[in-house]
């Protein structure tokens, strides 16, 4: 493992990172930078070897993706989400569709996922019908779907009338029932391509279902685990101490210690979402302060440098923005709550 953290180390620091100022600004992400980690074997990190996977165990991973975020913001969103699939077809009762697909997701086939609107409160925007033959006729609109025109294959989620979540897949690209558009105008982590995608009684066969849930149950899980600290965002706080102790090595000291104890605490939070514990307000809270964590190191680095941080060219008003990034992402009722509570206090 020591190894391997080392070659992914290596990656960030040699390929990601002095790339990142121009893929902040880019269109999207070279496919050159998702190649290096398929090299390393991550696309299939945390599937078994049986399934053509690493099988690391999620600390693990979430150390992976902490040292990939600490490279390139934008590459790591487009990874992380890449796993939604790669997990749901190892569990999946469709052996069919895991065998068409899961080998190649472990070696190099990107996959997005476009799901975050189930979380919404309201009326569903993207619904599912059945069909004859265990077929799904999908109608509305996934407001949020990342890697388009990049990712081969996307996972999605729809809602039926009866309130269950149809989890299914599509190849990538426009085609007959599916229309996307232009990529959205984000504030940060533009380059990775995130459209909204309209479905127009799109037709989803029973050899493309993924899994057919309860949504009760499933929102149950999903609370805790989007209460859970985003290892993305420590390391966009691990890169802004790095450039802090080399602008100012006096105040990245006196932060060290601090910064070593919020991400213990991160990390002590997910363990318990491993094991599916933990109240989801309380991981919140933690989740919050790793969030605050990113605002105070990205900050003081821009305090640190000066009028200079405010250039587009220079990285440390990159990384103010990606930390402010993930004070929106997968933010739902307990994070907006904890969030504001811990500004508030």
């Amino acid at each position: 493992m020591s190894e391997l953290l080392e070659r992914v180390a290596e990656v960030a620091d040699t390929v990601l990172w002095p790339a990142a100022q121009d893929v902040d600004r880019a269109p999207i992400i070279p496919r050159s930078h998702l190649d290096a980690l398929a090299d390393l074997g991550l696309f299939g990190q945390a599937a078994s070897p049986e399934l053509g996977g690493l099988g690391l165990a999620p600390p693990d991973t979430r150390r992976m993706l902490r040292l990939i975020g600490s490279g390139c913001a934008a590459t790591g969103f487009v990874f992380a989400q890449h796993h939604g699939l790669v997990g749901a077809l190892a569990r999946t009762d469709n052996a069919e569709l895991r065998q068409r697909w899961l080998r190649s997701l472990c070696r190099s086939t990107l996959a997005g996922i476009a799901f975050a609107h189930v979380r919404r409160a309201g009326p569903p925007v993207l619904t599912a019908a059945p069909l004859d033959g265990g077929a799904w006729r999908i109608e509305g609109e996934a407001p949020w779907v990342t890697s388009w025109g990049l990712a081969e294959v996307f996972f999605v989620a729809a809602v039926t009338d009866d309130g269950r979540l149809v989890w299914f897949v599509i190849p990538g690209g426009d085609q007959p029932g599916i229309d996307a558009s232009e990529p959205l105008a984000l504030a940060v982590l533009g380059a990775t391509a995130t459209v909204k995608v309209r479905f127009d009684g799109y037709r989803v066969a029973a050899a493309d279902v993924v899994e057919v849930v309860d949504r009760g149950p499933w929102s149950v899980a999903d609370r805790r685990a989007a209460a859970r600290p985003n290892p993305l965002c420590l390391g966009v706080s691990d890169r802004a101490l790095a450039q802090l102790a080399q602008a100012e090595p006096a105040a990245a000291d006196t932060l060290r210690p601090w910064w070593d104890g919020v991400s213990g605490r991160a990390e002590a939070a997910a363990l318990l979402v491993d094991r599916q514990q933990g109240e989801p307000p309380d991981l919140a809270a933690t989740r919050a302060e790793t969030i605050g964590g990113a605002q105070r190191l990205t900050t003081a680095l821009l305090a640190a440098v000066g009028g200079g941080g405010a250039m587009l060219a220079h990285p440390a008003q990159r990384l103010a923005r990606e930390a402010l990034f993930y004070v929106v992402q997968a933010q739902n009722a307990d994070g907006r709550r904890a969030t504001l509570e811990s500004l508030t206090a």
